[in-house]
């Protein structure tokens, strides 16, 4: 396929000039920086893209902002990995608020793992079972 692809150019506010592609999707014309590849070039509207971060589920998310923590505190990567020491330099108040958002998203992590796992649901079933004399 052939089709036009238009730039637009706008003005930076310290000087010089900036290019846009304009979206040549039927109906779009949108100015963006990047075209994505598919069956036409588009907008990431038009392909219906979204950041991953937009997929993620909420236990996802948890699990994605501790290891943002636990990157600026330097400890070794993933929930599952003990804590370490207060970074050199850090303000013990910073640590301990920091250490505390940092358990509170890996627990959060941890029950949407788990209930994803059916853990929970298993567990309460099995002791269900124990209070009823099922056994």
């Amino acid at each position: 396929m052939e089709y036009p692809v238009y730039l637009e150019w706008t003005n930076c506010s310290l000087g010089g000039r900036r290019p846009w592609f304009l979206c040549p999707a039927q109906g779009c014309g949108r100015r963006v920086a990047v075209l994505f590849g598919g069956s036409i070039f588009a907008c990431r509207h038009c392909h219906k893209l979204a950041y991953e971060c937009q997929r993620e589920t909420d236990d996802d998310r948890a699990l994605r902002r501790a290891g943002s923590i636990r990157r600026r505190l330097g400890w070794q990567a993933g929930i599952a990995n003990p804590t370490g020491d207060k970074p050199k330099g850090m303000h013990w108040r910073t640590f301990w608020r920091l250490k505390a958002e940092h358990d509170a998203f890996a627990n959060a992590s941890w029950a949407g793992m788990a209930e994803r796992l059916g853990l929970l649901s298993r567990r309460l079933s099995g002791i269900e079972c124990n209070l009823n004399g099922d056994g």
